[in-house]
């Protein structure tokens, strides 16, 4: 008899896991998405992994056929509402590492209050009406955003689901994000942002004054960066864009734990940065400091080089 569908696309599932964890235990020390990392940076690798697996549910809801859509819907959520604390953590962890990044959050997790103020929005499910604020406010959504917001003034915003719409902030503004920024999602902030980002980032992301972006997945799409200065950490492959402010002095720091190609920081050397220093998990250079001839050029960009490695999709054609 033929398994079911379901059976043998959650068998996929567990094998992609059980095949991932047995790859991280052959590198020599504890590992971040298979990159030996330094053994203070263990808890943050434990994680990622934990979010990965609701990544896995998730997944397998998608591919369940006999159920109601109000029922899919309400398993969606909970599994949001369990993945919520170690997204958490994962937040205060890296903010921690991040000049007190996510100040506004980890107050509010730690006492159950926002800088004294309540939500302006407390959406239960997902969020599918646009909303405005006339001034500064905080917002809550249970799910998914599917229509845009807008704030006024400073806020701080926990997205418990993804992010499918327009975000616009002023102020100095902290957003925390479960899912993933999709292609039709964006963070626009005319202020200062910290933006945490628990899966991938496929959409744009933009500030007018220094902003901080922690991506624990793959970023694509457009980061916009800014002046004075940009810091960037992304736990999976670097394939975004990374254009610079024009006619403005701006500063980049990036830490990729994936795979960047050596092309992407010989573009940054020409995008009009005062100052690019960056350390590259993997690349496809050997490892190494770079540019070599550093000393005789003066670069505007230094890197660094963990490991070499070919990324699949180079060969993919």
């Amino acid at each position: 008899m033929p398994a079911h569908p379901v059976n043998a696309i959650r068998l996929a599932l567990l094998c992609f896991v059980l095949t991932a964890s047995a790859c991280n235990s052959l590198t020599q020390g504890p590992s971040i998405r298979g990159l030996p990392v330094a053994s203070s940076e263990t808890a943050a690798g434990q994680l990622s992994r934990e979010i990965d697996q609701f990544v896995v549910e998730l997944a397998e809801l998608a591919y369940q056929t006999r159920i109601a859509p109000e029922d899919r819907t309400r398993s969606r959520l909970a599994i949001y509402a369990k993945r919520w604390p170690v997204v958490q953590r994962a937040a205060a962890h890296h903010g921690t590492l991040h000049r007190d990044a996510f100040y506004g959050s980890r107050a509010y997790w730690h006492t159950d209050s926002q800088r004294g103020l309540g939500f302006a929005l407390d959406e239960p499910g997902d969020l599918n009406e646009p909303f405005y604020i006339a001034s500064r406010g905080n917002i809550l959504i249970a799910g998914d955003v599917n229509a845009d917001i807008e704030v006024a003034g400073s806020a701080i915003v926990h997205i418990l689901g993804n992010l499918n719409a327009k975000l616009k902030l002023k102020g100095v503004s902290e957003v925390v994000i479960a899912g993933s920024v999709t292609e039709q999602g964006s963070i626009v902030c005319d202020g200062q942002v910290e933006v945490f980002i628990a899966g991938n980032s496929a959409g744009k992301l933009g500030a007018m004054r220094s902003a901080t972006y922690i991506i624990d997945g793959d970023a694509s799409g457009i980061i916009q960066c800014s002046a004075p200065s940009t810091t960037i950490t992304i736990t999976g492959d670097l394939k975004a864009q990374l254009p610079a402010p024009k006619g403005e002095e701006a500063v980049l720091t990036l830490r990729i734990d994936g795979y960047t190609p050596t092309d992407a920081m010989l573009d940054l050397e020409f995008a009009g940065f005062t100052r690019v220093n960056a350390t590259l998990g993997k690349s496809n250079v050997p490892p190494g400091m770079y540019p070599e001839n550093a000393e005789a050029t003066r670069p505007r960009a230094r890197w660094v080089v963990l490991q070499q490695t070919v990324f699949p999709l180079e060969n993919a054609e």
